[in-house]
């Protein structure tokens, strides 16, 4: 595990997407053309950290996950706020199944505030 600064909090959020018709619908090429397009977007937050993960082989309830990572949690939501001015979601090609947001080492830093 990562030790995180006690001033320093590490909010990991878990984004749950299932792609939709309309994007297994397009060619490789035309999905990696749009895939390619949210670069610049993501780039513009540079405090949050993305990872796209494909899990439709492992389970039912989603297809995709979206990982983030930040110390700014303002950072991303204007981030995702982004994103959903993006065709992934405005055609729509994903359908948005859940968001899931905790704290690095939580217990751990309920630990560092709590002194016995």
């Amino acid at each position: 595990m990562n030790e995180t600064p006690a001033t320093e909090t590490r909010w990991l959020v878990i984004v749950q997407l299932t792609a939709l018709p309309a994007w297994l619908g397009l060619t490789r090429a035309q999905r990696r053309e749009i895939v390619d397009g949210l670069g610049p977007v993501a780039r513009a937050f540079e405090d949050v950290r993305l990872r796209w993960v494909d899990v439709e082989a492992f389970t039912g309830e989603c297809s995709d996950v979206l990982l983030a990572e930040t110390n700014d949690l303002r950072s991303w939501n204007h981030l995702f706020e982004a994103l959903r001015d993006t065709a992934l979601f405005a055609q729509p090609y994903f359908r948005l199944e859940r968001i899931l947001t905790g704290m690095e080492d939580g217990y751990r830093d309920y630990e560092n505030q709590r002194v016995s």
